[in-house]
């Protein structure tokens, strides 16, 4: 692992708050406020991440690090001797499930979070990620397994392993794949080294990129894309598994596309094509029959939208100095980029996403945190109210960032929603994130396998600390 990092990690112990004895790993036992072999919440309002209106005055009861029951308080009995906590005026969601996360941070210098990016994403209720390429994949993979093994805490990880892309041989942080042999042969020794999915960048070849599908399929393993090159539908026909970031990456819809050639003008072009036509209509519902997922990145491009490009406090705090100056000139220069984002477009990404959900469409969500102020965690809970915005019910947002992250991840039998059986995975929330979207905010405590993490002491121990 780099240097830099290992130090990161092993001084976590040295930086968290001080609590009693606990039996817990070290690594995680100073942020841990509930630990009880039975647990039961009562009095609490349920939203259950089925997409299902929320539900008052419920029990929930965790044995083990699971789910045992859930229910109407009046019916649903306290176990004798279980730990109870009355969460009235709280809302309990299952923990987030996301699909585009980075533990790396962007802009002039490229830096790692090992530390910071777990310790964030666990603190905003994210219990489960996928990191969608790797800028460094061994320093990714030790992460996961440190936090496996109890030497920090943070979600359970599903690691991508590098970029992978085509082109010509470039300084890039990708790792350049011509030939099915080369990636077959790239996929395999990634899969010996533990990653479980892996991502394609935009100039990617369609035989390429179905050999890679193929190789990741045969080892049981899934393939996920931010693609250009190769369109949705070639993609979707191709059986890859999960597209990233929806319309705005979308080459169905450049006019005159070159097979196997990125159009410079993709992610621009878009802006100007009319979602509601018969065409694109058409597309969607044929993607949505194909059963390939898509995960919306809405925060991450709402970071380039005139006059909405605003840098949260909250996320502020948790940069090192020089890097929040760095933040904030690039904000201030946003007008001179290139990266604009009109807010026309931003709208018909919204737009696209609500009619591919209502073609029977799996839609997921990210938050794409890789360097324009956007932090892991502030920005998944940002993607819950920018679903809203879209069209979506709070309740219907919530599912599409939890049961439905599950599914495309295939651990929906495990983790998702707030049912018996399932993993105690759950957030708690002050306040009514069904009624007021932006209470999504007040986390009090992440559940993670039905331990109960403290969000301030995770917050506390991850200030001023990215870029560090």
């Amino acid at each position: 692992m780099h240097t830099k990092a290992s130090a990161l990690i092993a001084a976590i112990a040295l930086a968290a708050p001080l609590v009693a004895q606990s039996s817990l790993p070290s690594g995680v036992a100073p942020y841990v406020t509930v630990e009880a072999p039975l647990i039961a919440l009562t009095h609490a309002r349920i939203v259950d991440g089925t997409g299902a209106p929320a539900r008052e005055n419920q029990t929930i009861v965790l044995r083990g690090g699971r789910i045992e029951a859930a229910g109407d308080a009046a019916s649903t009995a306290v176990p004798s001797g279980a730990r109870v906590l009355d969460l009235s005026e709280h809302t309990v969601l299952p923990g987030f499930v996301s699909l585009h996360e980075h533990t790396y941070f962007g802009g002039v210098r490229r830096m790692t979070q090992m530390r910071t990016g777990p310790l964030l994403y666990l603190a905003h209720g994210v219990t489960t990620a996928m990191t969608a390429g790797a800028q460094f994949p061994y320093e990714e993979l030790n992460m996961k397994r440190a936090v496996d093994a109890g030497v920090m805490p943070g979600p359970r990880f599903e690691i991508t392993g590098p970029y992978l892309a085509g082109g010509r041989p470039r300084s890039s942080m990708s790792r350049i794949v011509t030939t099915p042999e080369e990636v077959r042969r790239v996929i395999a020794y990634w899969a010996s080294e533990g990653a479980t999915w892996f991502k394609f960048q935009g100039s990617v070849t369609r035989e390429v990129l179905r050999a890679g599908i193929d190789e990741a399929h045969a080892r049981g393993l899934r393939v996920t894309g931010h693609l250009c090159s190769v369109t949705f539908s070639e993609a979707a026909a191709a059986g890859i598994d999960a597209l990233q970031h929806g319309f705005v990456t979308n080459s169905d819809y450049v006019a005159g596309k070159t097979p196997d050639v990125c159009p410079p003008e993709n992610m621009r072009a878009q802006a100007d094509v009319d979602v509601a036509s018969p065409a694109v209509q058409a597309n969607i519902r044929a993607l949505a029959a194909t059963k390939t997922a898509v995960v919306s990145t809405l925060a991450v491009y709402e970071t380039f939208v005139p006059g909405r490009a605003t840098l949260d406090p909250r996320g502020l705090e948790y940069l090192d100095p020089e890097v929040r100056a760095e933040v904030e000139g690039n904000h201030r220069a946003l007008a001179e980029t290139a990266l604009i984002v009109p807010p026309r477009l931003l709208k018909k990404m919204m737009q696209w996403e609500r009619d591919f959900a209502a073609a029977g469409g799996l839609l997921g969500a990210g938050s794409d945190p890789w360097g324009t102020g956007l932090l892991p965690g502030l920005g998944n809970l940002r993607n819950v109210e920018l679903l809203v915005e879209a069209g979506f019910t709070p309740e219907q947002a919530i599912g599409i960032c939890t049961l439905n992250g599950a599914r495309i991840l295939g651990q929906d039998a495990r983790t998702g929603s707030i049912a018996p059986g399932k993993a105690a995975d759950l957030i708690v929330i002050r306040g009514n994130p069904a009624r007021t979207p932006a209470d999504i905010y007040n986390i009090v405590t992440v559940f993670k396998d039905g331990v109960g993490y403290d969000s301030a002491a995770l917050k506390k121990a991850a200030a001023a600390t990215v870029g560090k």
